[in-house]
């Protein structure tokens, strides 16, 4: 079992001296290193304006005192911009707000050129956050609203003309995908189609069943399913580290180019068709879950569009392995941050990155 413990300011160095790759675009290919910073546009097609609450001891059906409350505009796209942006990445969060929503609005106006702002019909979601000092949190997230089609094809639009514009190499999709007015889940495959067309890679960070109905089709080069998630697409509960890796790899035999699990306090694994690693933090202090899988999967974009090509040898190694202890690394600084919105990437801890043993079983059974 090969074992690698890094800081991650020493796995983005080897990244930057490993192996030459090609990034195709539309127009040409072109060689560059693993470690070029990579620009990143998200598409949150549901974003949310979240009321977190901090408590000292949350006690469940009782009258609780809220110790500090903030107010932000949130949602998984938009959280993975920002921590892109703080790691100095060239990223824009393409987002959809209420016409009628002042508050959004003004929320979306202080984030400055992050974010471009999309004025559709249906109210921008609320969800509630509680924090106990224990480091649990709950979630009480609202429903995404129906929205019109002619509306979501304009953010699909506007997604484009953000991917052209930065020529980025990254469409990351995530979040809860709305509904139409007719019913249906809003449809990706004109937009994935487009994309791919561009020469940009997709991510979809999606629920579990959209998760399942969008990894298979062909257009997608990377899905971050938490363990539930990856559980729900699989259709089994998944015991060990043996049983994500099966899972994960059922995908990439569908069709998906990386799978990046997150598996709470047991870390990730990363599994694409050239090997599987996996990665984690040996002791990370919780203070607070939310935004911890934006934050990983930051890590894992931040650096390096190619990490999931090569040929299985040993740079295709340092660059994985590079990208998966920086996911790690990251994922271990939001949850150890006392607010719900990572504020710097200093101190990132040491990390482990090995061969997953097969027979680990996982904290969460």
């Amino acid at each position: 079992m090969s074992l690698i413990t890094q800081k991650t300011s020493r796995a983005g160095e080897a990244a930057r001296h490993g192996a030459l790759s090609t990034r195709r675009t539309g127009k040409e290919s072109e060689q560059e290193t693993v470690g070029r910073r990579q620009v990143v546009v998200t598409l949150t097609p549901s974003p949310v304006v979240d009321r977190v609450y901090f408590f000292e001891d949350l006690v469940p059906g009782t009258v609780n005192r809220a110790l500090t409350v903030e107010q932000y505009l949130g949602g998984n796209g938009i959280n993975v911009a920002r921590t892109l942006r703080l790691a100095g990445n060239l990223t824009r969060a393409v987002a959809p707000v209420s016409a009628k929503d002042p508050s959004g609005l003004e929320l979306m106006r202080r984030e400055g050129e992050l974010i471009r702002t999309v004025l559709v019909s249906p109210p921008t979601r609320i969800n509630t956050v509680l924090v106990s000092s224990d480091g649990s949190t709950t979630n009480a997230n609202q429903k995404p609203g129906l929205l019109p089609e002619a509306e979501w094809r304009s953010v699909c639009e506007a997604t484009l003309d953000e991917l052209r514009t930065l020529d980025a190499d990254w469409l990351v999709v995530a979040g809860a995908l709305p509904m139409t007015t007719d019913g249906n889940p809003v449809d990706l495959r004109w937009l994935l189609a487009q994309v791919q067309q561009l020469g940009v890679k997709v991510c979809l960070d999606v629920n579990g069943a959209d998760l399942g109905r969008w990894a298979t089709s062909g257009l997608v080069d990377l899905v971050k399913p938490n363990l539930p998630e990856l559980e729900s697409v699989a259709g089994r509960q998944l015991s060990t580290l043996g049983d994500v890796v099966a899972a994960a790899r059922e995908l990439v035999n569908a069709g998906v180019g990386t799978v990046l699990a997150s598996m709470g306090a047991d870390g990730l694994i990363g599994v694409c068709p050239n090997g599987v690693r996996w990665a984690r933090v040996p002791t990370a202090p919780v203070i607070n879950t939310t935004g911890a899988g934006d934050a990983a999967l930051a890590g894992f974009l931040s650096e390096g569009s190619t990490i999931t090509d090569g040929n299985g040898g040993s740079p295709w190694t340092i660059a994985f392995s590079a990208a998966l202890a920086r996911s790690a690394a990251w994922g271990a600084l939001a949850v150890a941050c006392s607010t719900t919105l990572l504020q710097s990437l200093n101190g990132t801890p040491d990390v482990t990155v090995q061969e997953p043993d097969a027979t680990f079983r996982l904290n969460h059974y």
